[in-house]
């Protein structure tokens, strides 16, 4: 139930009981990734960003981790459990320490709907002429790809802005 998970994760803020996942496994494309005959596979459930006052505990992370494992191997990956060589479990309290994102969430905060109507934030301040923002909160969002193409759209419009000659 998509609607249920949602309105679990953004607007209850809790970690769900039956997470989507959002799964990548480099190895597929690129078997330099991970020793031959291995897989390194990233599994992303969705999840709150971190807010003051919440009681999700390190160990509600772990128990997270557990369902999601417990889904894939519902979906068809037997005994990935038993395969498991090297794990790392990112909380969103690791994200912010070690990215410095904004409240440990890897695509951007959850956007205000009732002043922005769910669009991202603006690339450029209506306030200061030379003031830009890039990364995971403005447009086009977030992730990896994402993060790098906002920054070389706001690169662009910089370089368009203030020609060298």
């Amino acid at each position: 139930n998509q609607h249920k998970h949602f309105k679990t994760v953004f607007e209850k803020q809790e970690l769900p009981e039956d997470p989507t996942l959002y799964v990548v496994a480099p190895t597929r494309t690129d078997p330099t990734k991970a020793p031959t005959g291995s897989d390194n596979i990233k599994i992303l459930p969705h999840i709150p960003p971190l807010r003051e006052g919440s009681n999700i505990t390190h160990e509600d992370y772990v128990a997270l981790k557990e369902r999601c494992l417990d889904k894939m191997e519902r979906c068809g990956i037997k005994g990935l459990r038993e395969s498991i060589v090297v794990e790392d479990l990112l909380t969103p309290v690791d994200i912010e320490k070690m990215y410095r994102s904004n409240r440990g969430s890897i695509y951007g905060v959850v956007t205000d709907w009732k002043r922005n109507y769910g669009f991202k934030a603006p690339k450029t301040s209506s306030k200061y002429k030379n003031l830009y923002f890039t990364g995971g909160s403005t447009n086009p969002g977030g992730g990896m790809p994402m993060v790098i193409l906002s920054g070389q759209k706001c690169a662009d419009r910089i370089i368009a802005r203030h020609p060298l000659s």
